[in-house]
């Protein structure tokens, strides 16, 4: 009976140590990969001409070797659609020792500031029959940038009268990539005042105008009342339009818009001269035909005996009586 006590310690004694390092959740052992960037947001740069890139860097690594090495795919795309280009695209392991890669994503021109891509790299490693996937995302957004264009539905009037007022409507139209406001003022304001020409707006900035849209400014140019009828002749109305937005960048983007007003006055040579050799013509020509015309009458009307003319009378013959 001792001798089994013994024996049966003697063999729980031998299986212990496998006991106690065993554990109930141990299972087989997990290869990975991971891949992480430097960055996690940048911004593009692009015009309404051109591109703007970017580039990340960023890091893929295993964390175990299943055999002497692994090979590991890198992948890239933007989920706008943009172009992506991961390099290198493959990366071979033989020690744990993490690589570097570098992703470019082109963004096209005129890309609206509001628009962001999120950009996924997806790293896949394939060795010794496993398999391990893992994917970094980064943001990409835009950069505004400030453009504008200034016209008018008709760039020309004209008065027949001195003090008569005119209005002109003026469309600023945002070409930039952003929302943006636009400042207007009459660059030669001063000059028009000088000639005793008024000259107003109805707003000095307008609300804010989404990309492709435009804002509508109304002038008003009245010309002077004390204008003498050989002052004529076109004024220059020159406005000019500045983006708010541009000046927050220290930057100034500005467009200068000719109006041109002309006040109709008599021209000494042309609405005088002209007018006058018209008339003159015209009785000439009247005068020609009258004539024309008491000759025709005076040719068909009999010709009147002169006062001491003497008439010539037929002979009476006397007829004989039967």
């Amino acid at each position: 009976m001792k001798s089994a006590y013994l024996l049966a310690g003697m063999v729980l004694l031998a299986l212990w140590p496998s006991a106690a390092g065993a554990s109930p959740d141990s299972g087989p052992e997990i290869i990975g990969v991971s891949v992480g960037f430097d960055q996690t947001t940048q911004s593009a740069n692009v015009t309404d001409q051109e591109p703007g890139t970017v580039t990340f860097t960023g890091e893929v690594s295993v964390d175990k070797l299943p055999v002497q090495r692994a090979v590991v795919m890198l992948e890239s795309s933007v989920d706008t659609g943009w172009v992506s280009q991961v390099s290198p695209s493959t990366a071979v392991f033989t020690s744990t020792t993490p690589q570097s890669f570098t992703v470019t994503a082109v963004v096209p021109a005129r890309t609206l500031s509001t628009l962001k891509g999120m950009l996924v790299v997806k790293a896949t490693m394939n060795s010794g029959g496993l398999t391990a996937e893992d994917t970094a995302n980064a943001t990409i957004t835009v950069d505004q940038y400030y453009l504008l264009n200034v016209a008018s539905e008709a760039p020309y009037f004209e008065t027949e009268k001195p003090g008569i007022s005119t209005t002109y409507k003026v469309l600023v139209t945002n070409k930039g990539n952003g929302p943006d406001t636009f400042a207007l003022e009459i660059s030669n304001l001063k000059d028009l005042v000088s000639k005793h020409w008024m000259v107003g707006l109805d707003k000095e900035v307008t609300p804010v105008v989404q990309p492709g849209l435009y804002g509508e400014v109304t002038v008003t140019v009245t010309s002077p009342e004390d204008s003498s009828l050989f002052e004529g002749g076109p004024q220059a109305v020159i406005v000019n339009a500045a983006s708010v937005g541009a000046r927050t960048q220290n930057l100034v983007i500005a467009l200068s818009f000719p109006l041109y007003f002309n006040q109709k006055a008599i021209d000494p040579v042309f609405d005088v001269t002209v007018p006058i050799i018209v008339v003159a013509v015209v009785v000439a020509a009247v005068a020609v035909v009258a004539w024309r015309w008491r000759k025709r009458r005076a040719r068909k009307a009999p010709a009147a005996p002169e006062p001491d003319e003497p008439v010539e009378v037929e002979p009476y013959e006397k007829v004989a009586d039967e």
